[in-house]
């Protein structure tokens, strides 16, 4: 019995090479409609979470007083903030707001953690815990945060300025000045010599979030002013603020 054997050649012909790449070209285009605007919005999410961070690290610093803000002579979370607010302009008492890595072992009586001594510390839990706080420059704890390896992320400076109300609603007053946030009958508006005398039980303001270009003390305390030479509202050190949010702060 004679057997043939027949070789056939295997492989893919030019014609299902393009085919096979063209059907590959739909699948792609397909997962990325599907999952790019979810992946956006990842990214989105992160901005959004850190956003909400520096507001809230803000608001938290004028909830209460802190052991420590006696030396300050503040009375209460709204004399803080009121100073803070007509204290703005001055470069020794700009607000930071920034992450460090904190001791969990050596709290501070104010609350906070004292920055890791070891910067080789690694495991985040056990060697060191974010701290988010609220400094302003003048503060001495700010040198011994803003160190290589201790400071986490970027340092951002927050301007705030009230505002107050007219006739067409809440507009911008004047950085470093605090009044009557009303009109009186006369279309006028009363000064306020002291946060004893502000007559509202609330100060708004809007805070504009800026992005130091460095986050290391050395520049903070050398390279950074809120000096504005072109006059375009924003400090010539900083550039543009990166986002502004209107907030308020209560008796």
């Amino acid at each position: 019995m004679k057997i043939n054997l027949t070789n056939k050649k295997s492989g893919f012909t030019l014609v299902e090479t393009v085919i096979a790449m063209g059907i590959i070209a739909v699948l792609i285009t397909a997962f990325l409609g599907a999952f790019g605007p979810a992946i956006q919005g990842v990214q989105k999410a992160i901005s959004t979470k850190e956003v909400n961070r520096l507001a809230s690290t803000l608001e938290n610093e004028f909830v209460y007083l802190k052991p420590g803000d006696e030396k300050q002579k503040f009375t209460s979370g709204f004399h803080k903030a009121y100073t803070w607010i007509e204290d703005q302009g001055s470069d020794s008492e700009a607000v930071l707001l920034y992450q460090y890595r904190g001791d969990p072992a050596s709290p501070r009586a104010d609350g906070t953690l004292e920055p890791i001594s070891d910067i080789s510390a690694q495991i985040p839990g056990r060697d060191y815990v974010l701290q988010s706080v609220a400094r302003r420059l003048s503060d001495g704890t700010v040198s011994d945060e803003l160190q290589p390896g201790v400071v986490e992320g970027r340092v951002f400076y927050v301007k705030m300025t009230q505002l107050v109300f007219e006739e067409d609603g809440l507009q911008l007053g004047t950085i470093g000045t605090i009044i009557d946030p009303t009109l009186d009958v006369n279309g006028g508006r009363d000064s306020v010599s002291s946060f004893q005398d502000y007559p509202e039980a609330v100060i708004a303001y809007q805070a504009e979030f800026y992005v130091l270009r460095s986050n290391i003390f050395a520049y903070v305390s050398n390279g950074f002013s809120l000096n504005d030479r072109n006059g375009d509202g924003h400090p010539d050190a900083t550039g543009r603020s990166v986002f502004t949010r209107n907030m308020a702060v209560r008796r």
